[in-house]
């Protein structure tokens, strides 16, 4: 796809506050947020024209995920993916697939798939090291 988003985040205090970005590099106006306000959230992209945002903390850990449509529009929260934590890496994979790793909360070496219809899978254990705010990209 040509076409980004920026969502959520803090300005002092958490937001959910989003800007699309256009195919040639402009961030367009705030909107008003979806879902509920947070900081220290992961997204990736998935389904090939999609996007996901999950986790983060706003007075405390969250567990939930938003969806975005190929319009760039954030869905409504999702709760109960996986363990609660912030400070989540997350990249694409396979085309068309997520991945939301580690975070923090306590520090975490979990990992949560993300299926090309945006369902994000229960906790899967790894061998890595726990770590939080660590970061992810896709490469080929």
């Amino acid at each position: 796809t040509d076409t980004a988003i920026f969502a959520y985040g803090s300005d002092g205090s958490a937001t959910a506050v989003s800007n699309l970005v256009s195919n040639t590099g402009v961030v367009a106006t705030d909107v008003t947020g979806v879902g509920t306000a947070r900081a220290d959230a992961g997204a990736c992209s998935y389904g090939e024209d999609k996007g996901i945002f999950a986790y983060g903390e706003s007075g405390g850990n969250l567990n939930m995920s938003n969806l975005v449509s190929n319009t760039g529009v954030v869905g409504t929260d999702v709760s109960g993916v996986g363990s609660a934590r912030y400070g989540v890496a997350a990249c694409e994979y396979g085309y068309d697939k997520g991945i939301f790793a580690f975070g923090e909360g306590s520090l975490f070496s979990q990992v949560n798939l993300v299926s090309n219809t945006g369902v994000v899978a229960s906790d899967t254990d790894t061998s890595a090291t726990d770590k939080g705010h660590a970061a992810g990209c896709s490469f080929n």
